[in-house]
């Protein structure tokens, strides 16, 4: 098996053992081409389009993007009926991080974030995968990630991983590209006060929820909390406490939330919580535990002690009838506005 140790640089890349003119083509193509995907939306976006991309330059079976996290991440692109991921292909990827950073990456654990069947050919085995190419991907002077290509008819030669050098090169570009668009995205969508993600971060990621649930037919429930009296609080404590109450609230709230879960501040005193694959009875059961984590909270003050508040919640689950984001948004309000007129301090479905 061949693997591109070789960095781009060390000799010229985009030439050929020739006059090196249609390599040299091939390579300003691929280029161009990948210069096309510098507005992907996610990682997973942007490693299946390059790979599809890399196959017009290079014919591979199996393209697999390994990225260095909390986990190994893993994208991965094959053909139609092609092997998914398996014990095989983890193993392979392990054996390869081994070669590039001589590192523990027996115990991370893999995560396939992404796996598509967008490549051109037939189902090839992975047993029968047996030639190999990869190459590192950087970002901010770092070992990222590392690219992996293999295929079943033959061997990769010096040109082709050449090329990959040069498509590895030009991913990591694009990479350090999302990421500053992540960045600035992540900005825009937090709110100031709380630290937590704003109504437009909300508006998007419950789109998203509620795509799932029409592609997957899961369960999604919106609850929408309210502090019951804010005024009041403004009013006796002043502003500058009505500031500390909601971002005590936000923090509490959030810290009891599982990981998929998310809370948005809505707007004022309001806020958001996304439940992912829950119906409205583990919805109810949040509820109730929001509802006793925010009765026990006590908020101190130096000038007036400690301030105390209660919180109404209004609970809907998604439903197939549910056409827009605020068809939801509307049925949970009215039950946050039911929950306010049934005395506070309690959550209505």
């Amino acid at each position: 098996m061949k693997n591109s140790g070789e960095r781009p640089g060390s000799r010229d890349p985009a030439k050929s053992e020739g006059d090196g003119s249609p390599q040299l083509a091939g390579v300003l193509t691929l280029v161009q081409d990948l210069t096309r995907l510098i507005h992907s939306e996610s990682r997973a976006d942007l490693f299946s389009h390059a790979f599809s991309t890399l196959t017009r330059a290079v014919p591979f079976d199996l393209g697999v993007a390994v990225m260095l996290e909390q986990n190994l991440d893993l994208y991965v692109s094959r053909p139609m009926g092609g092997k998914p991921v398996g014990d095989d292909l983890v193993a392979r990827v392990r054996s390869v991080l081994q070669n590039v950073i001589p590192a523990g990456f027996t115990t991370m654990e893999v995560l396939v974030k992404d796996e598509r069947q967008n490549l051109p050919g037939g189902p090839a085995q992975a047993a029968a995968l047996q030639h190999e190419v990869y190459s590192i991907l950087r970002q901010e002077n770092r070992t990222a990630g590392v690219i992996l290509i293999c295929r079943a008819e033959s061997p990769f030669s010096e040109d082709e991983q050449r090329v990959v050098e040069i498509f590895s090169a030009q991913l990591s570009m694009l990479l350090d590209n999302l990421r500053a668009r992540e960045k600035i995205i992540s900005l825009a969508e937090r709110d100031d006060l709380t630290g937590i993600p704003n109504r437009r971060y909300f508006r998007r990621q419950l789109t998203m929820e509620m795509e799932r649930v029409r592609v997957y037919n899961v369960a999604l429930s919106l609850l929408l909390i309210d502090v019951d009296e804010f005024k009041v609080i403004n009013d006796t404590f002043g502003h500058v406490m009505g500031d500390v109450v909601l971002s005590e609230l936000s923090g509490a709230i959030k810290g009891m939330l599982r990981s998929p879960d998310n809370v948005s501040r809505f707007g004022g005193d309001e806020f958001a919580v996304i439940l992912p694959h829950t119906d409205s009875a583990g919805a109810s059961a949040v509820a109730e535990r929001i509802l006793k984590l925010i009765e026990e909270l006590e908020i101190s003050s130096e000038e007036n002690g400690v301030v105390k508040c209660t919180v109404s919640i209004g609970i809907a689950q998604c439903q197939p009838d549910d056409s827009t984001l605020d068809d939801l948004v509307r049925r949970a309000d009215a039950c946050l506005y039911d929950a306010k007129r049934q005395g506070k301090n309690r959550f209505n479905l």
